[in-house]
């Protein structure tokens, strides 16, 4: 098989398992995004794929060769880390071309490969600059290049756009993936940003415990989440349990939502987006009773905070600014919850 694949992976610090059981295919030329909280195991998987870490049990290959043993410097692989790793004492040419001297690149190769990749990453002009003379974004992008200057096999990202702030971070997302599109090079984002998985990721991979959750495209994570986990990390979602009955009713705090296909007796755990839901005035066949008790203006829409008795959490609708809102703060509403919307989860 062409590309990368895992395979019963594991990895133990003493008795602390930090990996369990993680199998993965991945075809060449993918954007895959590790997604998941701090401590889930993203990272350790990340290192374990650059040949920085050892495996306690499992493979990893590369177009079916096993490469598990294959020391870091031998796998051809560029990275980006968190710290970006820039060496302040060389300009911003020598950084680039520090991988292409270590392997005994010519200066004419490097110093043709560094204007390339200046160019590729819209920075043409700088190689005689230092270091520190570049603002945070422009040092995102040297570290890119110097990652790149080898024409890795894979490229291996590890929160790189943490420590950027929210305006450059997103340009910096939207660079990324442009220049994954432009070279179809496999890449690997580890992030604990759910927007920034969304929007760069042809493949998420959703950890938790050092379990993989869920392998899905974006979309598919958003509307069909696997499992409670899922559902509540990825974006916002009401969570809600009630009694399965007959005819796909299933009872909850103050009302009831009609599922179709939901098998009568027993429990039901299921989630709903916040933009499926609507407010009404009157009860309704597949609505819930509560009181409005926070109303939040964000701009490009209004979220709505539904208090309903006997919820843990209130459910919360998302609206456009240009509906007209009805209800004041303490008003009884009822939140109208399509079946259509909801996905039943283990």
């Amino acid at each position: 098989m062409s590309g990368l694949a895992i395979h019963q992976l594991n990895k133990a610090y003493g008795p602390v398992n930090a990996l369990s059981n993680i199998s993965l295919s991945v075809a060449n030329g993918q954007f895959v995004c590790l997604l998941g909280p701090s401590g889930c195991g993203k990272s350790t998987l990340l290192r374990i794929i650059a040949g920085l870490e050892a495996t306690t049990s499992g493979k990893v290959l590369l177009d079916g060769k096993d490469i598990t043993e294959v020391p870091a410097h031998l796998r051809d692989f560029g990275m980006v880390f968190q710290s970006l790793a820039l060496f302040p004492h060389l300009t911003v040419g020598e950084n680039i071309a520090y991988p292409l001297r270590i392997r005994g690149a010519s200066k004419e190769v490097q110093d043709r490969e560094v204007q390339r990749l200046l160019d590729l990453v819209h920075l043409p002009g700088v190689a005689d600059r230092a270091i520190t003379q570049l603002s945070g974004g422009q040092r995102q992008r040297i570290a890119i290049a110097r990652a790149l200057a080898l024409k890795p096999k894979l490229f291996l990202l590890d929160e790189p756009m943490s420590a950027l702030d929210a305006k450059l971070r997103e340009a910096m997302q939207v660079e990324v993936k442009r220049l994954q599109q432009e070279l179809g090079i496999t890449t690997f984002l580890v992030t604990h940003d759910q927007r920034e998985a969304m929007t760069t990721a042809d493949l998420v991979v959703v950890m938790s415990g050092g379990v993989i959750q869920q392998i899905a495209p974006p979309v598919e994570i958003y509307r069909s989440p696997a499992n409670a986990f899922v559902a509540d990390f990825i974006g916002v979602a009401n969570l809600i349990e009630g009694d399965a009955k007959v005819g796909g009713r299933v009872v909850v705090p103050g009302g009831q939502v009609l599922i179709d296909g939901v098998a009568a007796g027993g429990k039901v755990n299921f989630s709903a987006r916040p933009e499926d839901l609507t407010l009404q005035s009157a009860a309704g066949d597949s609505t819930v009773a509560g009181t409005v008790a926070f109303i939040r203006h964000l701009g490009s829409s209004l979220e709505v905070n539904v208090a309903v008795p006997g919820l843990a959490k209130d459910l919360i609708v998302v609206m456009s600014p240009r509906e007209h809102l009805p209800f004041d703060l303490g008003d009884t509403v009822h939140v109208h919850v399509p079946g259509s919307a909801c996905v039943v989860l283990r």
